[in-house]
């Protein structure tokens, strides 16, 4: 596993950005460290997709300051389908890589092993048209990873994608997190696509209204009503692991947690009876 470190990935100053008369961004200030799972929610039309395209530099704030480090920066989209440009798996991943003057047989070898992380190596020769949703993401990954960037933002980059191939994703985006060190601003409504972010913030109308530790963090404030976010709401899953840490169970271990917490409804329920219902 990687060791996260305390060296700034992402430092975004007093960030505005508008479109005609209607604020996007204002007044935007954060942090985000290297290696680390930094969360964005918020609802529809507060910011988010702004605030990726100008962290990807895509777009230009209009006042203020982002700094990168000098680190490389990918973006993935909630539409995967938007970010290919071949025909060919093996011809799209390469295209970024064949953009930075690489020689031919570094572009092979970045295919290859952008692949292997995503687990997509099936995938080299295919059409792009015959893959599914979820393939045409891990694609997108590919390529990214064929540019050897350093931070990737992803805008909903879930929200198109069924269970099965959500999990997979997500797995993928957090093996690249912990295993291979790269940064990640993920932006999303579900807050079960941020359960191991070590931090997530929290936008409304352009602006940062909150930002908490974890995901369990936020759902207890989401819960007393202590922040209020449209749209934001945490899953089963969620709920669940909330409701095992009140318990102060380990909320990390479901299995183990839950029969000890099925052990002490048991143990409460005789010693209130006398006896075993």
């Amino acid at each position: 596993m990687i060791i996260k470190n305390e060296a700034k990935a992402v430092t975004l100053s007093d960030v505005r950005f508008s479109y005609a008369r209607r604020n996007a961004l204002a007044d935007i200030s954060f942090e985000v460290y290297r290696g680390s799972y930094y969360g964005i929610v918020g609802p529809n039309g507060s910011g988010k997709t702004t605030l990726a395209y100008i962290i990807a530099r895509i777009l230009a704030p209009q006042k203020g300051h982002v700094d990168t480090q000098g680190l490389k920066v990918g973006l993935v989209l909630s539409n995967p389908e938007n970010q290919v440009v071949s025909l060919l798996v093996e011809e799209d991943i390469a295209f970024g890589p064949e953009n930075l003057g690489l020689a031919s047989d570094q572009i092979r070898q970045r295919i290859e092993d952008a692949l292997k992380i995503t687990r997509s190596e099936n995938l080299r020769h295919s059409l792009t048209s015959a893959l599914s949703g979820g393939q045409l993401s891990q694609i997108v990954f590919s390529g990214q990873l064929a540019m050897d960037v350093d931070i990737l933002v992803l805008d909903e980059g879930t929200v198109m994608l069924d269970p099965a191939n959500r999990a997979s994703l997500l797995d993928t985006i957090r093996s690249l997190n912990n295993n291979y060190g790269k940064t990640i601003i993920h932006i999303s409504h579900r807050l079960d696509d941020l359960e191991t972010a070590d931090t997530i913030m929290c936008m409304k109308e352009g602006r940062v209204i909150h930002t908490a530790v974890d995901v369990l963090d936020l759902t207890d404030d989401l819960i007393t009503g202590n922040v209020v976010i449209p749209g934001v709401e945490p899953g089963a899953k969620i709920l669940y692991k909330n409701f095992l840490r009140q318990m102060q169970l380990d909320s990390d271990n479901l299995e183990r947690s839950s029969r000890e917490l099925a052990g002490r409804m048991v143990g409460s329920n005789i010693n209130r009876t006398g006896e075993r219902r």
